[in-house]
């Protein structure tokens, strides 16, 4: 497993390189799908991480932003490489430096190995199942952080999700926080949970947060101490629409704000 965890770092930067080649330079803004900004980082990216691990692993199943892979139900049993070759994409397209690289290695709802990489930054996440959260090789843990009030968190909200959707339970969770934070970049944001940067996110979706956003991310969370839930306080489940992850006081802070009635003293 630790040849796995170096294999995914050098993947990684190599899309970096790709990346750095296109940065400001990636013409008129191009959407896809739900006003998603799509650029041809992207698709080289993707490329070039399927063209490693189909060389390195070639009885692994592929799942990635760009060209997609095998439904869900497909993939019982099977190990399943998660890719998202640019995160934070509109930000990248923008020339602003808040995107990564994120891949995940998942089997039956397990995340295996995870790497995320930060270009302009370069700043390597990595983690690998029961062996601790890492940022550039230094073992990393969660921000110490006694309440909500003393806390960093990123707010994840798609407008027709259920916080967007009732502005009482916005307004009492964005203020029972010291500080939001939204950098536009999900996976990146839930490393720097993991890195001990930020002290929690929440993520709050329509239907389903897709497995390319949350797996890496969800990994190097979980391996530096963290807890994941939904917005009940039931365990995360990959594919979920809300999640919250962060250590086990704050999570639980946060769920029971959640779960308060509007009319609740």
């Amino acid at each position: 497993m630790s040849r796995l965890d170096q294999v995914m770092q050098g993947w990684c930067r190599e899309a970096a390189e790709i990346a750095r080649s296109l940065h400001r330079r990636t013409g008129a803004l191009e959407f896809k799908h739900g006003q998603e900004a799509v650029t041809e980082a992207d698709r080289r990216i993707e490329q070039l991480l399927r063209e490693r691990i189909g060389a390195a692993f070639p009885g692994d199943l592929i799942v990635g932003e760009e060209y997609g892979g095998p439904a869900e139900s497909e993939t019982a049993g099977r190990r399943v490489w998660q890719i998202d070759p640019i995160d934070g994409t509109l930000n990248y397209a923008l020339g602003l430096p808040n995107y990564c690289t994120s891949l995940a290695l998942v089997q039956d709802g397990e995340v295996l190995a995870a790497c995320i990489h930060q270009p302009p930054t370069g700043d390597t996440f990595s983690a690998l199942r029961g062996e601790g959260s890492f940022l550039n090789g230094e073992r990393r843990y969660l921000r110490p952080c006694a309440s909500l009030k003393e806390a960093v968190f990123s707010f994840q909200l798609k407008s027709e999700g259920s916080i967007m959707a009732d502005p009482r339970r916005q307004s009492r969770t964005c203020s029972a926080v010291m500080k939001v934070r939204r950098a536009g970049a999900v996976a990146l944001e839930l490393a720097w949970v993991g890195g001990g940067l930020y002290d929690g996110l929440l993520g709050s979706f329509v239907d389903r947060m897709p497995v390319w956003d949350a797996a890496a991310g969800l990994l190097l969370s979980l391996e530096a101490g963290a807890v994941a839930t939904d917005f009940q306080g039931r365990p995360y489940r990959l594919g979920g629409a809300e999640l919250l992850v962060g250590s086990g006081p704050l999570v639980q802070e946060m769920v029971a704000l959640l779960e308060r009635s509007d009319d609740a003293v």
